[in-house]
């Protein structure tokens, strides 16, 4: 896995190093160690991340591993254009890489994002693999208020995106932009039929920032049944130091196919999140998340169920790393969290309805522009 994506990288820089022209480099290296109360066994049924560990943290994005250390992400960023046409793409791998890329091929495995991009006036064109607009937070743990990805990243949204995309910047305050692609998640196409997306975004202040997300397409491979998710986003900087910020999700799909042409039933599932962030120091920030996701129809996670999240984190940044702090807490309305209690004989496998989570992070990131 590390030696394909060395070799990927090595390509790149050599493509690029000598022309003459400015590339932008950007790295990141993310580790964790976490532990919970619940000190869960391995459940091969898990339908997001299907990796055989013994010791895996259900409903979770990225940070899937109990009492070990773990690699979450490692990645190289290029950002090459001489004129106004170029390319972008970025480079990864770790438990992050392998859960985004899941439904791809083992070619993309190691490749988040890969597009040619081009630019004229205020429009910018793209083409190729680039990660979704959708929701508050990204993969790159480095950009994100807290530790863990929240309910809402994990299911609410797509990952990833292959098709074009346009952007049109009508000012500082506005900027449009829509995009056609092959669906979620997958490289190459279920169907025939494609998804199609727009995206504003609205800065009508500087201290206030609206982002709206709207997806829609087949995304069956038997059927013609269409799905719909809307997603919304508010940021407000209440002052220097302190930042408050809203996620919004609805989706709706319909179920399998009952027989051959007869549709499922309507699916649907809708989820919020609200987030701090306050900067005590310069070395020292605090942030906060509670999260509530309704899947009515279990059509999202397998379990008819609401999920809610709690997460409060701590980041010490020390020159270009960053130690972060965290205790989450998710429960649910069913019981559908793994727990492992003493027995006589043999360690006794229960099913409970909440789980907590402590976790010690560290991350690596830099930025460097070279001829």
């Amino acid at each position: 896995m590390r030696l394909r994506f060395l070799v990927v990288s090595l390509m790149l820089l050599g493509l690029t190093a000598g022309t003459g022209y400015a590339q932008t480099f950007t790295g990141t290296i993310d580790g964790y160690w976490s532990y919970n109360t619940n000190t869960p066994n391995f459940d091969p049924s898990d339908p997001l991340t299907g990796l055989n560990l013994e010791r895996r943290n259900p409903y979770r994005a990225f940070d899937v591993r109990d009492q070990s250390f773990a690699v979450q992400y490692g990645e190289i960023a290029i950002d090459y254009k001489p004129n106004n046409v170029g390319f972008r793409a970025d480079i990864g791998f770790g438990d992050a890489a392998d859960i985004v890329n899941a439904s791809g091929s083992s070619t993309w495995r190691h490749i988040q994002q890969a597009y040619v991009t081009g630019t004229k006036d205020k429009f910018t064109f793209d083409f190729g693999k680039f990660v979704t607009p959708h929701g508050a937070e990204v993969i790159e743990t480095k950009d994100n208020w807290n530790y863990t990805r929240g309910l809402l990243f994990t299911w609410a949204i797509p990952f990833t995106h292959l098709g074009g995309r346009a952007t049109y910047v009508a000012s500082d305050k506005v900027t449009l932009a829509g995009y056609l692609v092959n669906g979620w998640d997958n490289v190459n196409d279920e169907n025939t039929a494609k998804s199609i997306g727009f995206v504003g975004t609205f800065k009508p202040i500087s201290k206030l920032t609206f982002v709206t997300n709207y997806l829609t397409g087949k995304e069956g491979q038997d059927t013609d049944n269409m799905r719909k998710m809307f997603d919304g986003v508010v940021t407000i900087a209440l002052h220097d130091r302190f930042t408050l910020m809203g996620n919004y999700d609805y989706g709706q799909d319909k179920a399998p196919n009952i027989l051959p042409g007869v549709s499922g039933p309507e699916v649907n599932w809708q989820a919020a999140a609200g987030y701090a962030k306050v900067r005590a120091h310069d070395n020292f920030i605090l942030s906060g998340r509670y999260e509530w996701f309704d899947d009515k129809q279990g059509f999202r996670t397998g379990t008819l169920q609401e999920l809610q999240s709690g997460t409060v984190t701590a980041q010490i940044p020390v020159s270009d790393a960053t130690f972060w702090f965290e205790y989450r807490k998710d429960w649910s309305n069913q019981s559908v969290f793994n727990k492992t209690t003493e027995g006589i004989f043999d360690p006794v496998q229960s099913l409970v309805d909440s789980q907590s989570t402590f976790t010690l992070g560290l991350t690596y990131a830099f930025t460097k522009e070279v001829k």
